[in-house]
């Protein structure tokens, strides 16, 4: 059974961004949705979700995809800088998450 992800405004405007990049990405490559997706291993249909920035998309085709671009390296990058996590961490030290209510929800 699978849950619909429900988006901020911000969050949309995140994917969609990102799916405009990886379409610029492919131009660039000059390769069709179909090249991308064989590549990757998935159909078109989820190489066209992907660019649309569908929220269904899963994080294993995004990766198969930066592959396929010559960047698999890029996703775990995504974080490597964090001030606001750091910043929080001075703040408050780190703790273990675990469903306590005086944990923040972000």
């Amino acid at each position: 059974m699978s849950r619909q992800v429900v988006l901020t405004g911000a969050e949309s405007q995140s994917l969609s961004h990102l799916g405009e990049r990886l379409r610029l990405a492919r131009l660039r490559r000059n390769l069709s949705q179909a090249a991308v997706a064989e590549r990757a291993g998935v159909t078109r249909k989820v190489i066209v979700a992907l660019e649309a920035g569908a929220p269904g998309t899963s994080i294993g085709v995004l990766a198969k995809v930066m592959g396929v671009f010559g960047y698999p390296e890029r996703l775990a990058g995504m974080l490597e800088s964090d001030p606001q996590g750091e910043d929080l961490e001075a703040v408050h030290g780190r703790r273990k998450a675990g469903g306590r209510a005086d944990v923040a929800d972000f």
